[in-house]
């Protein structure tokens, strides 16, 4: 497999997965290949140079040439569906640090159900929460915990036990019919699914609400749904020792609506 290393061209690291430093003062996207083409890329690179300019950064290129480079990538890699990946950091020296990855789909993108479970407070909302930052240590701590004990996913709580988001993914509950998920001001990363998600269930005439919410809330519900841009929406079946029914009228709605605005499904996205 072969990277775009500050503007280079070259192969895998030998020895492991090529991991983003963490910590560090820097952004990143991650963003579905369907057919070779990057999904919603207009609304990555947007969030994208946004986080740039928050962190006090430029973008390391610009918006057509990254797609260049992620054809070219897909192209050498093989890989037509999957995942695009790029970022910038600036280093402890202070120079700047960027790449761009192509590969093949992770494993939780075939996943048709996500098992779950409640994981440790977050840290207060800051800024940052706006854009898929680099300084994500409680998440990533929280989200590999969580899959060692045999979870796919776990959802984050403030620490007024409000619910916040997943590890990686934005939250959505069904009660009485009704659609939920944590308002932007309680902390949650504002995701490319999730406003999509938003935007198509309004205009389909599902009813929504954005606010903020705790355990019980969820647990009372009758659907729970998982979405990022590279599950897109995915039910979860089991939340801790909640298990969930397999009929699900509001997603199967909003799911008919999704394949009609947009021509594939986006629980089987992978496929």
């Amino acid at each position: 497999m072969k990277r775009v290393i500050d503007g280079l061209i070259l192969p895998a690291s030998p020895f492991g997965p090529d991991h983003l430093p963490d910590g560090v003062a820097g952004v990143f996207e991650t963003v579905l290949l369907r057919a070779g083409e990057p999904v919603f890329f207009a609304d990555h690179w947007e969030r994208f140079s946004q986080g740039c300019r928050w962190c006090g950064l430029v973008e390391p290129t610009a918006a057509e040439e990254m797609k260049g480079y992620s054809a070219m990538l897909a192209e050498a890699n093989g890989v037509r569906s999957g995942v695009l990946r790029f970022a910038t950091w600036r280093r402890d020296d202070g120079s700047i640090g960027w790449r761009i990855d192509v590969d093949p789909p992770r494993p939780h993108m075939a996943q048709a159900m996500f098992r779950v479970n409640w994981g440790p407070a977050l840290p207060p909302a800051d800024e940052n929460r706006a854009f898929k930052h680099l300084d994500r240590g409680p998440w990533l701590a929280a989200l590999r915990a969580s899959r060692a004990a045999g979870w796919d996913e776990v959802l984050l709580r403030d620490t007024s036990g409000k619910l916040v988001e997943g590890g990686v993914t934005n939250v959505f509950f069904v009660r009485d019919g009704r659609m939920h998920t944590p308002a932007l001001e309680c902390g949650p990363l504002p995701g490319i699914m999730r406003a999509r998600v938003l935007e198509l269930a309004r205009a389909s005439g599902l009813k929504v609400r954005e606010g903020r919410f705790d355990a019980t809330d969820v647990t009372a519900a009758t659907e729970v749904w998982l979405t990022n841009s590279l599950i897109g929406i995915r039910p979860v079946t089991l939340l801790a020792d909640r298990p969930f029914a397999t009929v699900r009228p509001v997603l199967d709605r909003l799911r008919k609506a999704w394949r009609g605005q947009y021509g594939w499904d986006p629980v089987v996205i992978s496929h």
